[in-house]
């Protein structure tokens, strides 16, 4: 009895062990992941076009990650993906996504996020334009350039 007692005691943190080396690492969160997930675009069917993208870089060109406008025909919607790079990626703070339709008005996700926002919208049939903006801990803010609208249909 006490050789089992031994055995589990030894075998619980090594399994503990194991399980934190084999967790996905934050680099792991992709485009695609944000496009797919329930908190993101929520196109389950993972089909879409990347119809722009630009960087999102603070004044002094710092970038802290990128803006995507995608579009889905399943689906008949646009969405914007602020995705969080580099030393951002994984440090909860201020992020925002914005899709504007010229018709609908304006729809965004903002919040405390770690990887990334994103918001969706029916807008096929309209010119959009989307933008995305990342504000660090130390208050530092970095957008996407604002882009004019286009993308109509």
């Amino acid at each position: 009895m006490r050789r089992t007692v031994i055995r589990a005691a030894v075998a619980l943190p090594l399994a503990a062990v194991t399980l934190a080396v084999t967790v996905t690492p934050a680099s792991a969160h992709t485009l695609n992941e944000a496009v797919t997930s329930t908190t993101g675009c929520g196109w389950s069917s993972g089909s879409y076009l990347t119809l722009h993208s630009g960087a999102i870089t603070t004044s002094g060109g710092t970038r802290f990650g990128t803006a995507y406008l995608l579009w889905s025909d399943s689906y008949q919607e646009n969405c914007v993906v602020t995705l969080r790079e580099g030393a951002m990626h994984g440090v909860a703070s201020s992020t925002e996504a914005r899709l504007i339709g010229l018709a609908s008005g304006t729809f965004r996700d903002q919040g405390s996020f770690g990887h990334f926002a994103a918001v969706s919208a029916p807008t096929g049939g309209e010119c959009v334009s989307y933008r995305g903006e990342i504000i660090s801990t130390d208050g530092q803010i970095a957008e996407s350039p604002q882009v004019e609208f286009g993308w109509c249909g």
